[in-house]
């Protein structure tokens, strides 16, 4: 599973009809396993590139029933063995027996598992999912991708995920492909991407990040947070590190040099905001059994498994 992620217009959603057909590239090649569908003197229609697509808006045929939605993929089979597939699908998606219900009896998550069944039925090569939990409420969202990812790792197909939302990106993706303006900046496994971005622009879009200046000495950059193991070859001189705010330690301490300015409490997590002696403020991210109060005394201190990723300060 490798997951596009992108702010809108980026050319996530361009990049998928590409791959399925829907749109000519202007250059360049799209293969699909060994073959070419797309390049100088090659253009195989989109019915057949064996891609399974499952759109944001599901479009799920209202005049079919659920069994019928999902038989549709299947062409070139006879009855019995249209409906051991719908079958087979069904019981993948964990919807036994729900081959009578119409889209309009099903509630969203099930709507969702629909499309992603019809979308599996005909066995394609690749499966292209644009967006595909946008329109469900944040709880049952959460849920959904689990279920999701269970169910592609089970069918054993490769998959393509186009969303704008981070969390989506680094749960469901064996690979997460980071695009800004029509261009790759980085890719590879969640965690890298997320602990070791290439530029501010990916660590801000990934997620929260602190921007820490300090002077770089012998591979250790000296800040108000401490001194930071900083990755790569930096030369000696200005830099500025990218901290998250869950690696900030907020010690309290009457004597403390930082002040807390505010606290968004979650829930399970709660967002610190501190102010340092410099007057800038970092974000420090702690469990919300911790204690944090507003005008209260702190030392913030940025504690990393691994170098932080720093840039020379221009």
């Amino acid at each position: 599973v490798t997951a596009i992620l992108g702010p809108s217009g980026c050319g996530k959603t361009t990049t998928l009809r590409m791959i399925a057909g829907f749109e000519t590239p202007d250059r360049g090649i799209v293969r699909i396993g060994d073959r070419v569908v797309a390049g100088p003197g090659v253009l195989v229609p989109p019915n057949q590139r064996r891609v399974g697509m499952v759109f944001q808006q599901l479009a799920l045929f209202p005049h079919l029933d659920v069994g019928e939605n999902v038989a549709y993929g299947v062409r070139g089979a006879s009855k019995q063995e249209r409906r051991a597939r719908v079958g087979e699908l069904l019981d993948l998606v964990g919807l036994p027996g729900m081959e009578r219900r119409r889209p309009d009896q099903l509630s969203g998550g099930e709507a969702q598992r629909v499309a992603l069944a019809r979308a599996l039925a005909p066995r394609p090569a690749v499966v292209l999912l644009d967006e595909p939990f946008s329109s469900l409420d944040v709880a049952l969202r959460a849920g959904l991708r689990a279920e999701v990812r269970r169910i592609l790792r089970a069918a054993e197909v490769t998959t393509l995920l186009v969303t704008h939302d981070q969390d989506e990106a680094l749960s469901l993706g064996d690979q997460v492909v980071v695009m800004f303006d029509g261009r790759v900046v980085q890719a590879g496994p969640p965690e890298a991407v997320y602990r070791r971005p290439t530029g501010a622009q990916v660590a801000v879009f990934l997620g929260d990040a602190n921007e820490v200046p300090g002077d770089v000495r012998d591979g250790t950059l000296h800040s108000e947070l401490g001194p930071l193991a900083v990755a790569g070859a930096l030369a000696d001189g200005p830099a500025t590190a990218l901290v998250r705010p869950e690696d900030i330690d907020l010690l309290p301490a009457p004597d403390g040099d930082g002040l807390v300015e505010e606290v968004d409490y979650f829930g399970h997590d709660q967002l610190v905001t501190v102010r340092l002696p410099s007057g800038r403020r970092v974000r420090a991210r702690l469990h919300a059994r911790l204690q944090a109060q507003p005008g209260s005394r702190v030392h913030a201190v940025a504690r990393l498994d691994e170098p932080a990723t720093a840039f020379p300060t221009p």
